[in-house]
């Protein structure tokens, strides 16, 4: 079996390196021209930059051909590229998780980062609760890569709501609301929540006891099921190409709260706003996070996470915007995702920039 695996290892590279020549011939011989290259020296960076975008404006098959090396890599190899990594019974995770731990001054930057954000809040009238959201890795550990792995991510988010706690910054246990669920909390091929995750750390927002709750009521949409590709899934293959490997879309059922018609005190905590900071697990409304709150708490939830930046880029936006400064919340939830304590790039930079 060792030797049928390094083969195939072999075997792909060379059948990539094949194609690879097939489509230099054929893309030179089109139309009987050759391309046009810049007038730029190697230097320069000028060259390299538009033979990238030549290759891929004019290389053909180019798609199929890394979507077909992918999907074989993966049924054969059970590897996925680089970005990803393959765990158990079709389970991907992202390779972010794999990240060395912080060291001591990494995760010093981290809580000075947290503290310098809850001074900000904290000073203008507001409070701020901290939601760690555990790591993927780590609540699926039955369908991890590395047992070892998942347990160091445990171990991550144990030591930093240890800090948490030892400086009285409120948070939320959201680790102990995912472990038990009888439902999958993530996706098997996605970085994100289902909403059944999200619902639950909604529920342990309102069992923390901190968040005093509001009158406010809302009536749920009828759910309705929607086909999910996997964020994962480019890391392997296209999502025509996935379920012939058995990376099937997914279901996410997508449901929205509205608010019923509800007497409200105007002097309770039902009328004082709720603002959700955090990164794309609560941006998308797929997940249904910020409608879980709102139903779980009773009160208005205005929703200032955002896609794509990590957790301290939207916190940073919100706490130098008007909103902020001009009609500061009562409350500011913040969702912080464990995985990206481990980038150091994010932290230290990101004290000076919420320095007021």
């Amino acid at each position: 079996m060792n030797v049928f695996f390094q083969a195939t290892r072999l075997t792909l590279p060379l059948a990539f390196f094949g194609y690879a020549l097939f489509a230099n011939v054929t893309l030179l011989a089109s139309d009987g021209k050759a391309p046009v290259l810049p007038d730029a020296g190697l230097l320069s960076g000028g060259l390299t930059r538009d033979l990238d975008a030549l290759y891929k404006k004019d290389l053909p098959h180019m798609g199929l051909s890394s979507s077909l090396i992918g999907a074989a890599r993966y049924a054969l190899l059970g590897e996925a590229r680089q970005g990803a990594i393959v765990g158990q019974n079709g389970w991907l995770f992202t390779a972010e998780e794999l990240r060395d731990a912080p060291s001591a001054a990494q995760m010093a930057d981290v809580i000075a980062t947290i503290v310098q954000a809850q001074s900000q809040i904290t000073d203008i009238g507001s409070d701020l609760v901290i939601i760690p959201l555990p790591a993927k890795m780590d609540i699926a550990r039955a369908q991890a890569p590395d047992p070892q792995a998942a347990e160091a991510l445990a171990q991550l988010y144990r030591d930093f709501t240890t800090q948490l706690a030892a400086l009285d910054l409120t948070f939320v246990d959201a680790r102990s609301a995912m472990q038990d669920a009888a439902e999958p909390v993530f996706f098997s091929t996605d970085t994100h929540w289902t909403p059944q995750g999200a619902g639950l750390v909604a529920q342990a927002v309102r069992d923390q006891g901190s968040i005093g709750l509001g009158d406010l009521t809302y009536d749920q949409t009828e759910s309705v099921d929607q086909a999910l590709t996997g964020d994962l899934i480019s890391f392997v293959t296209s999502p025509a190409l996935a379920p012939r490997i058995g990376l099937s879309a997914e279901t996410v059922s997508i449901a929205v709260q509205i608010p019923s018609e509800t007497i409200v005190d105007i002097f309770g905590a039902g009328d004082t706003d709720i603002v959700l900071v955090g990164t794309s697990y609560s941006a998308n409304e797929d997940w249904g996070f910020a409608d879980a709150l709102m139903a779980a708490l009773g009160r208005d939830v205005i929703n200032m996470a955002q896609q794509g930046l990590g957790p301290v880029q939207p916190m940073q936006d919100y706490l130098a915007s008007a909103d902020f400064q001009n009609t500061p919340p009562a409350l500011v939830i913040w969702e912080i995702p464990i995985r990206y304590l481990t980038d150091p790039a994010l932290w230290p930079a990101a004290a000076e920039g919420m320095a007021p």
